[in-house]
């Protein structure tokens, strides 16, 4: 496997075949001028040996040559050296071929007689390109060793792995657990590896949702009923508690319980043993309880809403799940695990994030927490026109924050247009942003554009007086 480095690092190898003397030593000289290390090959077959010995990171490759022809080497490449980023070097007739390269795996083709600017551009790009796809190839190993013991409960911030070890210590044993959180943090998640790491693991784990049932029917959904225990009650039915027998019980937002089922909640956490709605039969029932919560319980007692006895016996055991904002080296992480999973449903052939996209996921505060970022990624995935997700793809409130962060001084984020934006707009907007971040310098920003500064003048638009606008004094509204 090739080792993928930065642009212009000394370490870069760029391999040259091509069957013209004077084209290897151009290309040479243009790649050394601009940091690479090179490597020579006059044929074909030359270049495939060259590829087999390794280290090689870019391979530039003419499509015409004699032995072993540029078709064919690109095919061979992608199999021997899959890593490795190929460019191919076409003459003006045969542009068609080189199309058809691309088709094959190629990364970019350059016409002869090239110049120093292109090669040297292409490679840099094809280098960024591979440099991606290895951190991605990393993330998503990083991910599957951390999948494979964690029940889908990823991260690696050390508030994570405290609460997933302390879940991993309580699991064999019988113990009430209280498992808090905010929303989307994975609460219910939590619950099933506790249940899958206990000896209970082949008895059903049986969840409810206490705020998702009406006050009414959450006693007789938990406890079960008798036939005509109420209107509508045709026979008897047996509760959640029941169908859990040998097994787990969760109760998500136990927080929102009414007083009448705490009060028999209770009498199952003391005794095991619990009445169906309308009947008087105990029955006894072995289940292990394990409860979540969004909500401060503790103060909930205080304000006379949730039995302190009961939350004694909640609380044996209490794992706290911290939010997204405070384990934000797990976002990419993350981000990198749900990216995988939609591009196979759906499927696409989406790999990875850009760096400007890569820095928006991790500067955005991520109220709704893991569940928000699984959402924002997949809808990311389904508008990515291109291999990497960039800002434009994900959703308003992250690209807001990106812009603002450039506005505070932070890294420039990329210009995002709504398709169908006329040439004459998009040439004005880009002049825009350039003037802004170069702080009004129109010739720093006429060399970053690699343009006359008066075309700056000529691009922007003017006022009613037929003045051009300064884009720095210009209203925001424009």
């Amino acid at each position: 496997m090739a080792n993928v480095v930065s642009e212009g690092a000394p370490s870069a190898k760029v391999l040259v075949i091509d069957d013209s003397n004077t084209i290897r030593r151009s290309a040479e000289i243009f790649l050394r001028q601009g940091g690479y290390e090179v490597v020579l090959a006059e044929d074909g077959q030359v270049g495939l040996d060259r590829l087999r010995a390794g280290a090689i990171h870019i391979a530039l490759v003419d499509l015409q040559m004699p032995k072993l022809g540029g078709q064919e080497l690109l095919k061979a490449a992608r199999a021997i050296a899959p890593d490795v980023e190929v460019i191919v070097i076409t003459g003006h007739g045969t542009v068609e071929d080189a199309v058809e390269a691309m088709k094959e795996g190629a990364y970019d083709f350059i016409t002869k007689p090239f110049k120093k600017a292109a090669v040297v551009k292409s490679v840099r790009q094809a280098l960024e390109k591979a440099s991606l796809v290895a951190e991605n190839r990393a993330l998503r190993a990083r991910v599957a060793a951390l999948s494979s013991s964690a029940g889908g409960l990823l991260g690696d911030a050390p508030s994570f792995r405290a609460a997933l070890d302390t879940l991993r210590q309580v699991a064999p044993t019988a113990a009430t657990v209280l498992i808090t959180g905010e929303s989307g943090t994975g609460k219910e998640l939590a619950a099933r590896l506790l249940h899958d790491l206990s000896p209970r693991a082949a008895a059903p784990f049986v969840p409810i949702h206490c705020a998702a049932i009406p006050e009414t029917l959450l006693e007789s959904e938990l406890f079960g009923h008798e036939k005509g225990a109420f209107t509508g009650a045709v026979g008897r039915k047996e509760g959640r508690l029941e169908r859990a027998k040998g097994g787990t019980l969760f109760l998500d937002e136990i927080g929102e319980m009414p007083p009448a089922a705490q009060v028999k909640l209770l009498r199952f956490l003391q005794d095991g043993i619990i009445e169906r709605v309308g009947g008087h039969e105990p029955i006894r029932v072995n289940a292990r309880l394990v409860t979540a919560t969004h909500r401060d319980l503790a103060q909930l007692a205080r304000e006379g809403k949730f039995r302190e006895d009961l939350l004694y016996r909640l609380d044996v055991v209490s794992i706290r799940l911290p939010p997204l904002r405070e384990r934000r080296e797990d976002v990419l992480l993350l981000a990198g695990a749900f990216l995988e999973r939609a591009a196979a449903s759906l499927p696409k052939d989406v790999i990875g994030f850009t760096p400007a996209a890569a820095a928006a996921l991790e500067r955005y505060g991520w109220p709704g927490n893991v569940r928000e970022l699984s959402h924002a990624v997949e809808r990311a995935v389904i508008l990515c026109r291109a291999e990497l997700v960039d800002v434009g793809d994900l959703p308003e409130p992250i690209r807001a924050q990106a812009v603002d962060a450039t506005d505070a001084g932070g890294s420039p984020s990329p210009l995002v247009l709504p398709f169908g934006t006329p040439m004459e707009e998009v040439e004005r907007l880009v002049i825009k942003r350039t003037l802004e971040q170069t702080r009004g310098d129109k010739n720093l920003a006429a060399q970053i554009l690699g343009i006359a500064a008066r075309t700056i003048y000529r691009k922007l638009d003017r006022d009613a007086e037929g003045k051009l606008v300064d884009p720095g004094t210009a209203d925001e509204g424009d």
